[in-house]
């Protein structure tokens, strides 16, 4: 043997201690992030962090490692706080609204038992995914009277989150008041601009002013605290239990069959299921999402949806969701890769059925 393989036999033995130590470190900070989900103590101490990197510098002997450990030991401190916020958001649902929005119903139905974060709106969901905050994101994505949730589009293009799962709900619309109100008494409706949409032809027969509010029960929750017999808003039955609301009206929606299609995002995704969803930008030549489609087609795979939306920062250019029936492989991905400008796959995952 000589001085080169002796000496890579000595780093590979010690290379091997060292995935023992860091083991054994990552199982103890699954002690560490147990306290302070008990104790309510935050995940990052920045005065801990600096304590530790003072003291263990002082162990390198030679000078000249110095600079690269305290490196090293950043590093270890990073992910050390990345795998105990892992640890803390593990089966933590965060949804947009407040309790009572149809994004809560639809968590509580697809997560009985799990802990639910509320968030104010759809990118704050998606961030709590990303940043650790939750496991798991529900959020709507479509509806079959008023269509696709752009902002909802644009947060799967911009964040690096995947699909878990795909879940169908069919969702009941009430006009909702205070106690003491009337259908005749009501002369505005608050709701979210999809649930307007959904009820259209009710209000305008109903002779109201629509009004855009944040969700539904944010909606029901100011119709409550108004006390307004002209103010009523549009939500689901249970938010008028919830805040204390007559149901003046049930049914409201024009499609007797209003559905709306909740995602489960996570880091994680899925691999298996009956659905896939791809994201794409086409390069800038003539037939471009005709070579798309037609990729698709060579591998005969069953394109149900396909949905254009603008890019933000990108005046008149668009990017493309794409939803296939069954699974996508590694070699559709790549196929599809050399005539698209940008993909991403976001998981072949279970696509089910609300009760």
């Amino acid at each position: 043997m000589n001085q080169l393989e002796q000496a890579r036999k000595t780093i590979d033995a010690i290379d091997a201690q060292i995935a023992a130590l860091y083991e054994q470190r990552m199982d103890t900070l699954k002690e560490v992030a147990a306290y302070k989900m008990a104790t309510g103590k935050p995940i990052v101490d920045h005065s801990r962090e600096a304590a530790i990197i003072e003291r263990n510098a002082r162990y390198i002997q030679n000078e000249a490692y110095r600079d690269s450990y305290v490196r090293l030991l950043r590093f270890m401190i990073r992910e050390s706080c990345d795998y105990q916020r892992s640890l803390a958001a593990r089966e933590v649902v965060a949804y947009a609204g407040v309790e009572g929005a149809f994004s809560h119903m639809a968590a509580e139905h697809l997560f009985p038992g799990n802990r639910k974060i509320a968030k104010p709106g759809f990118d704050e969901v998606f961030q709590a995914v990303v940043n650790k905050e939750a496991e798991f994101g529900v959020i709507p994505f479509e509806n079959t009277n008023s269509g696709l949730v752009g902002e909802v589009l644009d947060g799967l293009l911009r964040y690096p989150v995947l699909i878990e799962r795909v879940q169908d709900e069919t969702i009941e619309q009430c006009l909702l008041g205070v106690p003491a109100a009337t259908l005749k008494d009501v002369e505005e409706v608050y709701s979210k601009d999809q649930a307007l949409a959904q009820a259209k032809r009710f209000l305008t027969e109903l002779g109201v002013q629509p009004v855009a509010y944040a969700n539904t029960a944010l909606a029901a929750q100011y119709v409550a605290r108004e006390g307004d017999v002209r103010k009523a808003a549009i939500g689901a039955k249970e938010n008028a239990v919830l805040y204390g609301l007559r149901v003046l009206a049930s049914n409201i929606e024009e499609n007797p069959q209003n559905t709306t299609r909740f995602l489960v995002v996570s880091l994680k995704g899925a691999r298996q299921g009956n659905h896939s969803s791809l994201i794409v930008t086409l390069k800038n030549e003539v037939g471009a999402l005709a070579k798309v489609i037609e990729v698709i087609s060579r591998h005969g795979l069953d394109m149900c949806s396909i949905q254009s939306r603008p890019r933000k920062g990108h005046p008149f250019e668009y990017f493309f969701f794409i939803e296939i029936v069954g699974g996508v492989d590694e070699q559709v991905v790549a196929d599809l890769r050399d005539v698209c400008e940008q993909i991403k796959y976001l998981g072949t995952y279970p696509l089910g059925q609300g009760e």
